[in-house]
């Protein structure tokens, strides 16, 4: 194998690898349709140039099978083209309107309404969110151990001088339990827990007010869930520019199986959007831009 290809499938990216890879073995894109046919693979030869060409990626279950195929006719290393490919690119739910004034609208439920009564300020759109960064620590009692939020706001209005942080956890965990803890350039103010359900509104104060379109980065930290965790959602109200979400695990309990998911709304039933696969570092990641309304997350299984 030429020093070239093997770079390009140890670094990729996807296209750029299979882009080498044809060149490689000298084959026309029509010539590799006609070994994919023989082999029972329908591909047109116009999805290998978008492949390629890096205009689309495979992510249909039978286009990635299809990618098999194509490794052992392009005469590569088993599983080094389907390796670069990673999670399917996230897709959020958008069957919500841009903006909601309701945070029952995608957090669901009569508590959440109960809640927002006490604290008048969560039906309000104070600040755009630029970035939010989470990471989540899975320990290996397979509980969710810690959560760090990271986000970057700008003030819609004069004078914003907090972020209104709404929290659901898994069922069965207590949340009198629950703990936030201000970790860099706030300080946790009023905090209101359900009676009866996982879930809570805590005021995440500013050093002081902002201005208009002024900018602020902030970090929480939350911990005490104490509950067996299947995955990890964040609900969106208004519009996202930048989501990411990083989830850890003890290596003394890796998942069997890890996988993308959104919803219109918290409570409902997942829809599965793509598998994902555990880095070497047993951590695995989630990027989604422009998001509107709705949940995406990232859940797992165990054996």
């Amino acid at each position: 194998m030429n020093p070239e290809l093997t770079d390009a499938l140890d670094n990729g990216p996807f296209h750029v690898a299979l882009r080498t890879a044809i060149e490689a073995r000298g084959l026309g894109l029509d010539r590799i349709r006609h070994h994919l046919a023989a082999r029972g693979v329908t591909v047109s030869t116009t999805s290998l140039s978008y492949w390629q060409s890096g205009k689309t990626r495979p992510e249909h279950p039978k286009s990635l099978a299809a990618i098999d195929t194509l490794e052992e006719i392009l005469e590569l290393p088993e599983g080094s083209l389907r390796s670069l490919l990673g999670p399917r690119r996230a897709r959020g739910p958008r069957t919500l309107r841009a903006d909601s004034d309701n945070p029952e609208t995608v957090l669901g439920g009569m508590d959440v309404r109960q809640l927002a009564d006490q604290v008048p300020l969560v039906r309000e759109n104070l600040a755009d969110i630029i970035t939010q960064q989470v990471v989540v620590h899975v320990n290996k009692h397979r509980q969710e151990s810690l959560v760090e939020l990271t986000m970057l706001v700008r003030a819609r209005r004069e004078d914003v001088d907090r972020y209104i942080l709404l929290y659901r956890g898994d069922p069965g965990c207590d949340i009198e339990q629950v703990r936030l803890e201000a970790v860099r350039d706030c300080e946790i103010g009023k905090v209101v827990r359900h009676p009866k359900e996982p879930t809570m509104v805590a005021e995440v104060l500013f050093p002081g007010p902002l201005h208009q379109g002024d900018l602020q980065m902030f970090q929480v930290n939350i911990s005490g869930t104490n509950t067996l965790s299947d995955g990890h959602g964040h609900a969106f109200r208004h519009s996202v520019e930048q989501y990411v979400l990083q989830v850890r695990f003890d290596p003394e309990q890796r998942p069997t199986r890890l996988y993308q998911f959104a919803q219109t709304q918290l409570s409902r039933q997942r829809k599965e959007t793509g598998d994902m696969q555990l880095s070497a570092n047993n951590t695995v990641e989630l990027v989604a831009t422009q998001l509107q309304p709705g949940s995406l997350g990232i859940a797992w299984e165990w054996d």
